[in-house]
């Protein structure tokens, strides 16, 4: 008998054991996926905007040479075309004052992609075959407002400091902290390629499609860009990963849910 009611002791300790653990780690879980998701954006916006000046600087100097390095060769475009995107990259951003940001444009040669990003001094990047892509200035204008508004926002640095958050954590976490440098590292890295987050992307549309409505008259160019690039990626983005899909972008753009004031 009291063999019986000793076992029955053990199962239910053993059953209550068990629903701590579960409790604590879904506690665990929901308050990691909290922070992640609350607090990061919220810290990485605070800190990008401290972040002093030639740390900038730096941050797009090294990129840009990662890049050119590992993915990028210089432009085929004849000279006269770049000259012309040239213009009126400067044409667009004359007026732009975005935390003393230095805009500058980069085109480059990427394997027969259609590619464009920012980085976060205000370097813009953009490949012979998204220029090639482009009918017309309002659709090569709508491309580049799309990366002037990440660097407006300051997206890309956000993202940085987000990763680099994240990756410091983990290294604390596990115990690696000779590896905290090779982290921030490699946040950085992934900040500059890898996904911006959704409310970053429809914020950068947003400002481009506010900039040419007011250029313009109609932001309908971004429309069709972005049909062209879907086109080419119906799968899928063809941003070096960076982007939501393009379908979705088109039908807020067409639903007007990008309010342009």
């Amino acid at each position: 008998m009291n063999s019986s009611l000793e076992s029955r002791v053990q199962k239910d300790k053993q059953k209550q054991r068990v629903w701590m653990i579960t409790s604590t780690l879904v506690v665990t879980l929901f308050a990691g996926y909290q922070f992640y998701t609350q607090s990061i954006p919220y810290l990485a916006e605070k800190i990008a905007t401290a972040i002093p000046e030639p740390i900038y600087r730096i941050v797009d100097e090294s990129s840009l040479e990662a890049l050119d390095e590992s993915e990028f060769s210089h432009s085929q475009l004849d000279v006269n075309k770049q000259k012309e995107v040239q213009t009126l990259f400067l044409q667009l951003v004359e007026n732009e004052k975005a935390a003393h940001r230095q805009f500058t444009l980069a085109l480059r040669h990427w394997q027969g992609q259609a590619n464009a990003m920012a980085l976060a001094n205000g370097s813009v990047i953009i490949t012979d075959a998204m220029v090639n892509l482009t009918a017309n200035p309002q659709e090569l204008s709508a491309i580049l407002l799309h990366e002037i508004g990440h660097v407006k926002h300051n997206h890309v640095m956000e993202s940085i400091v987000s990763s680099s958050i994240v990756f410091a954590g983990l290294s604390v976490i596990f115990g690696d902290i000779s590896a905290l440098s090779d982290m921030i590292l490699q946040g950085t890295m992934t900040g500059v390629t890898q996904s911006y987050s959704r409310h970053a992307e429809l914020e950068a549309d947003r400002y481009a499609a506010q900039q040419l409505t007011a250029l313009y008259g109609s932001h309908e160019a971004m429309t069709e860009i972005f049909k062209k690039l879907n086109k080419q990626h119906p799968d899928g983005p063809s941003w070096l990963s960076t982007h939501p899909s393009f379908g979705e972008r088109i039908e807020k753009l067409t639903k007007s849910k990008l309010a342009i004031e």
